[in-house]
């Protein structure tokens, strides 16, 4: 046990890691009693607090105007501890001055080459005509240490669209494909980036319908692997369904398949437990608390979800529909009156009902937090659904961990009445995420809708003392309608957590605009500067990772758990890299806020190696960022 900190200058950069100490039940067959919830009087919110903003939007001030981004991404890029945007998987914005300023990087070598995209028709016939031409944009773009130097590596994905199923044969249509294949860029630690040696995973015969990545190390080799998501290859066609990949890594940058040998291997008849299914996101999180990282696949087209159990040898099997991770108990795939009465009318036969298999959610994001304290890892869900499609089509939820399952709460159930515009119905939530906003210990929650024009925007829920949540949008000064993706740090290094979000006008025309949003025409990026923190009179601790490599555990710490006790309290927080669609991807950084403590008891780092070894510091100061450095017996601390 180490109990010394040490104050230094300046914050050291850090990267990502793996998880968690055998859980309590492993010994003793059952889990250990929840903590007392935080004292009320200390960390209520007071009145005048949320009668000012919580947030303001400073992307203009920052040199971020009229920067168009649907998706976004704060990560460290040149080492300087400080986050840094990449915007639209393709635009790099280095951090200046403590994040007041940001610069366009234009010579960072990540290559987005001139490409003709030849799109299909319904027939499998290449749309020459339509064909356009430009920089080519990678399905997914996420950041990682894959050699293990202490830097930010790229993963640049590309999704196969040049495939058309011929009755039962799968063709790829040469027109159409543009030859580009997945890469990996290696950081030389100042952001720049140069291209990485070729792998299984860069291969042509690797190609498929990639569409999210998890990048995590699932046996605790100090490698790490990616986990990668894949979706239909025509969409709607459930036959053939792209297998879900993980590919391993090698510490330089190369990944080899092996889907197979982890016991990942699906099957491309649809309707079955171990049928394929088009992934449109996936994570991972250590959820049994037995210190190794479970992957969780998130399905669309209402099917089961996948929850893979890590068996710790390398192995995974598929617990998703024990847990109700896969879905809720409503599977009886019955279509309203009012649905199939409009498709009697307007195609001339009644839409027939879901199969059980076809009656559950569209699944997008999975956020990943211990939301009640209790000393394991929570879910919540993001999911699209529509009122046309009836109850058998899931609803976002929160999931609370019950150690061997999940006990389910939808939207619903927990949360206040969403307020919409006009007579349609949908919730489009893409993204979700949990923080604690205004430091008090208790996580809050986010959704951000779009797609939809509905009513879709970006929903703060502010948690209560006794564990409620009431829906804080309005009161905190957000106002932000058509989500892109989100990304959640600590950018200014103030101590509390910053949201940056996208923005997308899929179906929110320039009609809906004028009348709602004030006519707004060009999807600008927020940055969304976290105002309340400061002033809450709440304490923080932001703790960032640097593992000791191959052997031991991953650079970056991604897949480690911290555990905080402060009095009674236990926080626990886990490094993830990946969270669902759309480069969802937050900095490997931990942010606990600790209410009005003003002394941390003890800070535990379980490691993801394979020995899960353990480093423990006692009596730490808050209002620190802090750098773990696997082994070490000082912290490095700062007040900045």
């Amino acid at each position: 046990m180490h109990t010394r900190w040490k104050v230094c200058g300046g914050v050291a950069a850090a990267l990502c890691l793996i998880a968690g100490a055998r859980a309590q039940e492993k010994a003793t067959g059952k889990p250990p009693p929840p903590a007392p919830p935080l004292a009320p009087q200390e960390n209520a919110t007071a009145p005048a607090e949320t009668a000012r903003p919580w947030f303001v939007n400073v992307a203009k001030e920052v040199g971020l105007e009229g920067q168009r981004a649907k998706d976004c991404v704060f990560t460290d890029l040149n080492g300087d501890g400080l986050w840094d945007l990449v915007l639209r998987k393709r635009d790099i914005y280095l951090s200046r001055r403590q994040g007041t300023k940001f610069k366009l990087h234009e010579t960072h070598g990540i290559e987005f080459p001139e490409t003709t995209i030849v799109t299909l028709d319904g027939e499998g016939k290449p749309q020459t005509k339509k064909a356009k031409t430009g920089p080519f944009v990678p399905q997914y773009l996420y950041f990682a240490d894959v050699d293990n130097d202490g830097d930010q590596d790229a993963l640049w994905g590309v999704k196969a669209h040049w495939e058309f199923l011929d009755g039962t044969t799968w063709i790829r249509v040469a027109e159409a494909d543009h030859g580009l294949r997945s890469r990996v860029y290696l950081n030389d630690g100042s952001g720049t980036f140069a291209r990485g040696a070729d792998s299984q995973f860069t291969s042509d015969k690797a190609v498929g319908a990639a569409m999210a990545l998890a990048i995590v190390d699932v046996d605790g080799d100090g490698l790490l692997d990616l986990f990668e998501g894949r979706e239909y290859r025509q969409y709607g066609e459930l036959f053939g369904c792209g297998v879900d990949r993980l590919w391993k890594g090698d510490g330089s940058g190369g990944f080899a398949d092996g889907t197979e040998a982890a016991g990942l291997m699906t099957v491309p008849e649809p309707g079955g437990a171990s049928s394929s299914r088009p992934s449109y996101g996936v994570t991972h999180a250590d959820l049994d608390n037995d210190g190794d990282q479970d992957l969780l696949a998130l399905s669309y087209g209402r099917q089961w979800n996948r929850q893979w159990r890590n068996e710790g040898d390398g192995t995974f099997v598929e617990v998703g529909r024990e847990t109700m991770f896969a879905g809720d108990a409503i599977t009886h795939g019955r279509y309203p009156a009012a649905t199939k009465k409009f498709f009697k009318e307007k195609y001339g036969t009644e839409r027939q009902d879901e199969a059980p298999f076809r009656a559950n959610g569209n699944t997008f994001d999975c956020a990943v937090g211990d939301v009640d304290n209790d000393g394991d890892l929570d879910l919540l869900l993001g999911e699209i659904t529509h009122a046309w499609a009836g109850d058998s089509s899931d609803l976002s939820a929160l999931l609370r961990n019950e150690r061997f399952g999940f006990h389910r709460e939808t939207v619903n159930d927990f949360l206040p009445p969403r307020p919409r515009r006009g007579k349609s119905w949908n919730n489009g939530d893409l993204h979700t995420a949990m923080a604690d906003f205004d430091n008090d210990g208790r996580l809050d929650l986010v959704i951000a809708s779009g797609d939809y024009p509905d009513g879709q925007f970006l929903r703060l829920y502010h948690q209560q003392a006794d564990g409620t949540f009431i829906d804080a949008t309005e009161d905190i000064g957000l106002d932000w309608e058509g989500c892109g993706s989100i990304s959640l740090g600590d950018y200014d290094r103030d101590g509390d957590v910053d949201i940056l979000v996208g923005r997308s006008f899929a179906r929110l025309n320039q009609k809906h605009r004028d009348q709602f949003m004030d006519g707004v025409s060009v999807n600008e990026v927020g940055l969304l500067q976290n105002r309340v923190g400061n002033r809450s009179g709440n304490h923080f601790l932001n703790v960032r990772l640097v593992g000791g490599g191959a052997g031991a555990a991953n650079r970056s710490g991604i897949g480690a758990r911290i555990t905080v006790k402060v009095g009674a309290q236990t926080f626990i927080r886990e490094i993830r890299c990946g969270a669902g669609l759309a480069n969802h991807q937050d900095p490997p950084e931990a942010c606990f806020g600790l209410g009005k403590a003003e002394r941390i008891d003890s800070l535990t780092v379980t490691w993801p190696d394979a020995a899960h070894s353990q480093d423990v510091y006692t009596d730490v100061p808050v209002d620190r960022f802090v750098v773990v450095s696997q082994g070490a017996k000082e912290l490095e601390t700062s007040k900045r």
